[in-house]
C-alpha cells in the first residue's frame, strides 16, 4: 500500500511537472479534441479511442495503440495526450488497474518510455 502511495505521488509529481513546463497548463488533460470548426480531430478520435479501451478494460492495447501512433510520427500533440493518458489511468483505483491486468509500475514505466521517445529523459 505505502509502495503503491508513493508511486501515484511520482507519477502525479512527472505528469504536473510535464503539464506545467511544456505545455505551460495547470492541468494533464487534453482539450484538444475538436479544431475550430467543431470536428473531431485525428488527435481527438485518438484520445477517445485510448479512454474509450481503457474504459473497457483494455490498457495494455490502450497504450499499445498509444505507442504506435508515436512511432508513426512524434508529434507534439501526441506527448500532450501521452501525459493525458497515463494520467488518466493513474486516477483510476487499484482494483481497477488489478482487474485489468495493469499496474502503477507500468504506469510509471510508460511515462519513462514517453520521455525517452521525446528526449526528454533529463526531465
Amino acid at each position: 500500500m505505502l509502495e503503491n502511495d508513493y508511486i501515484i505521488k511520482q507519477i502525479d509529481i512527472l505528469i504536473n511537472f510535464l503539464a506545467k513546463v511544456l505545455f505551460k497548463k495547470d492541468s494533464a488533460q487534453f482539450h484538444n479534441i475538436k479544431d475550430e470548426n467543431g470536428n473531431i480531430t485525428d488527435t481527438g478520435q485518438l484520445y477517445l479511442k485510448l479512454h474509450g479501451l481503457t474504459d473497457n478494460g483494455q490498457i495494455n492495447d490502450a497504450e499499445d495503440l498509444l505507442f504506435s501512433e508515436i512511432e508513426k510520427e512524434q508529434r507534439l500533440d501526441y506527448l500532450e495526450l501521452a501525459v493525458d493518458f497515463y494520467n488518466y489511468l493513474n486516477e483510476k483505483d487499484d482494483n481497477f488497474l488489478e482487474e485489468y491486468d495493469f499496474s502503477r509500475q507500468e504506469i510509471f514505466d510508460g511515462m519513462k518510455d514517453i520521455q525517452k521517445i521525446y528526449g526528454l529523459n533529463d526531465v
